[in-house]
């Protein structure tokens, strides 16, 4: 099963990415675009885990999402990744202004490691995907386009919760199953 955990921006947040999401299609950029009810900030991309590992990984992030208080992200700005080099990935930028988001990234990052599932050796860098570039045509209208929304707010959302997902892919493209959640501290 490939799995990763998340947490689910606010209907508030989604419908303006929605909006300046539409403005980017309208580019006509060779981008393969996010579906609005797949938007999410990844807290930490498992990969493929065994189906016998869900019960005792579920634990695992009820007891790491435990330990962080409730709190907000904002969500400001369009870009790319990588940064320089060609674009590979349009996001919007996701900020956690008291570093909450790190920490629980880190304890979720430990406990699955204690399960013997592989730790991020990269720093997180938190984000809404939007979409993924597939070539050049139409990027260079795209890239101007993002310069002009380099510093939009989106707004404000509070995390409360975790949540499992899986990745399924299909024919269709790729679906995004929750399979359980975890709360937050008080």
């Amino acid at each position: 099963m490939r799995l990763f955990i998340a947490v689910a921006p606010s209907a508030e947040v989604v419908e303006k990415l929605a909006a300046i999401q539409r403005t980017l299609v309208d580019t006509k950029a060779d981008v393969r675009w996010v579906k609005t009810n797949d938007y999410h900030v990844t807290v930490k991309f498992l990969g493929e885990v065994e189906e016998q590992l869900l019960g005792q990984l579920a634990q695992r992030m009820t007891k790491a999402a435990a330990e962080v208080p409730a709190f907000e992200l904002e969500v400001e700005g369009l870009s790319r990744f990588p940064e320089r080099g060609p674009a590979r990935v349009i996001i919007s930028r996701v900020i956690s202004p008291d570093q909450r988001m790190t920490r629980l990234h880190r304890l979720i990052d430990s406990a699955v490691g204690g399960m013997g599932l592989p730790m991020d050796t990269r720093v997180l860098v938190p984000h809404l995907t939007l979409g993924r570039v597939n070539s050049n045509h139409g990027l260079n209208r795209l890239l101007r386009l993002l310069e002009k929304h380099d510093l939009d707010f989106f707004g404000s959302f509070p995390v409360e919760r975790v949540v499992l997902y899986q990745s399924v892919q299909s024919k269709c493209g790729t679906k995004y199953m929750a399979l359980c959640h975890a709360e937050l501290g008080k």
